[in-house]
């Protein structure tokens, strides 16, 4: 099975999900969500299919509140972090990245932590790792959320040239 490179991620993305009025789309300077009237959307890092995974896993865990709110209402501080800040990072990122691990399986892809910080501390981000392998463990034990069960669906069937059978909201 070949792995799934960007363009690959947001078409399977948008087909899953084309009755849930969001599109996926990359090119960007930075990653965002912007929710919609009529349609939202997600936007991902330039052509970085990393990028349009970690998005996607924003988008499935998010409640129909965040759904509504620009960036899910996430606070987000650029580095360099207080330590405060790097905990509320932490915090909202091992959820997502998680989730992101997942997705990068399904697409045959390598999955990199990333705090977000290239001054981060080693040993920080060796901890922060290792939360995120423990959640994503948790994930696959406890079961996936319907959408992003319905996502890494869809990814390993377009892996192995089968997305129609997994399409459809």
């Amino acid at each position: 099975m070949r792995a799934l490179n960007h363009s690959d991620v947001a078409r399977v993305f948008n087909l899953v999900f084309v009755d849930h009025k969001v599109v996926m789309n990359g090119g960007h300077a930075e990653p965002l969500y912007i929710p919609g009237v009529r349609i939202a959307e997600i936007q991902y890092r330039q052509d970085y299919a990393a990028s349009a995974l970690h998005e996607a896993a924003h988008w499935c865990i998010a409640g129909q509140r965040r759904r509504r709110l620009k960036d899910y209402g996430y606070f987000y501080s650029p580095p360099p972090r207080t330590q405060v800040d790097s905990v509320r990072f932490e915090a909202a990122e091992v959820e997502a990245q998680s989730m992101e691990l997942l997705f990068s399986e399904a697409a045959g892809l390598r999955f990199q932590p990333s705090a977000d910080d290239v001054d981060a501390p080693i040993n920080g981000l060796d901890t922060f790792s290792h939360r995120i392998l423990i959640r994503a463990r948790e994930r696959r034990r406890l079961g996936l959320p319907e959408r992003a069960q319905k996502f890494v669906t869809a990814l390993l069937n377009e892996r192995q040239g089968n997305l129609g059978l997994a399409a459809g909201g």
